[in-house]
């Protein structure tokens, strides 16, 4: 997983997602789900992912500690 299960990224290049908005991050998923933001691995991710599973996703990342 790019981003870590604890929310913070391994690669300088891949952004950290601990305690980031938790609106942010779903509106984000939604945007690369629908194609209207581009990325072709994220793309593909959150296509794999109901709006609901996308919800919980997001309120995961956003209660982790930011580092």
């Amino acid at each position: 997983m790019c981003h870590g299960p604890d929310g913070i990224a391994p690669d300088s290049e891949v952004p950290h997602l601990a305690g980031q908005n938790e609106r942010y991050l779903f509106n984000q998923m939604m945007a690369f789900r629908s194609g209207k933001r581009a990325h072709k691995e994220m793309r593909y991710m959150a296509r794999q992912m109901s709006p609901t599973e996308i919800g919980a996703l997001a309120a995961y990342y956003a209660a982790l500690p930011p580092r």
